[in-house]
């Protein structure tokens, strides 16, 4: 019995190591107040809210503008500044739009309203597939 409780202990201990491993690192927003998980091996740049792929082909950038509470000022905001991309989601919590970036790369862009603030992420990529991008950008919200 001992050994089976040890052995069911070491595995529960392994699979919490896989896990964490696996989430990535974080990136957090230049005020602290939201983040995005990347995968391990990426270069994170903790004071400004960006991170950047192994290949330098994916790039992250995560911010909580400050005099911008309202997520239906980004979503007006973002129609305007990103017009090669498309709409893929809008409610009044959250939304997203993928095409193109400012610099025609393709991105995946995202903001959530949380109580008093809004978070923003965009991923850019030119490796990788969309849903990729998507999973960074879904990883989204506000930092502990």
């Amino acid at each position: 019995m001992l050994k089976k409780v040890m052995f069911l202990s070491l595995a529960m201990i392994a699979a919490g190591s896989v896990l964490l491993a696996q989430q990535g690192q974080k990136v957090t927003s230049h005020n602290g107040a939201c983040q995005v998980t990347v995968p391990a091996g990426w270069t994170v740049s903790g004071t400004f809210g960006i991170a950047d792929s192994a290949d330098k082909k994916v790039n992250v950038a995560v911010s909580s503008p400050p005099n911008t509470p309202s997520l239906e000022t980004i979503k007006e905001n973002a129609g305007l500044i990103y017009s090669n991309d498309k709409v893929t989601r809008s409610t009044p919590s959250e939304f997203q739009m993928e095409g193109r970036s400012m610099n025609n790369k393709p991105n995946v862009y995202r903001g959530i309203q949380l109580s008093g603030k809004v978070c923003i992420v965009e991923v850019t990529y030119e490796s990788g597939t969309a849903a990729d991008a998507r999973q960074i950008a879904e990883s989204l919200k506000a930092a502990k």
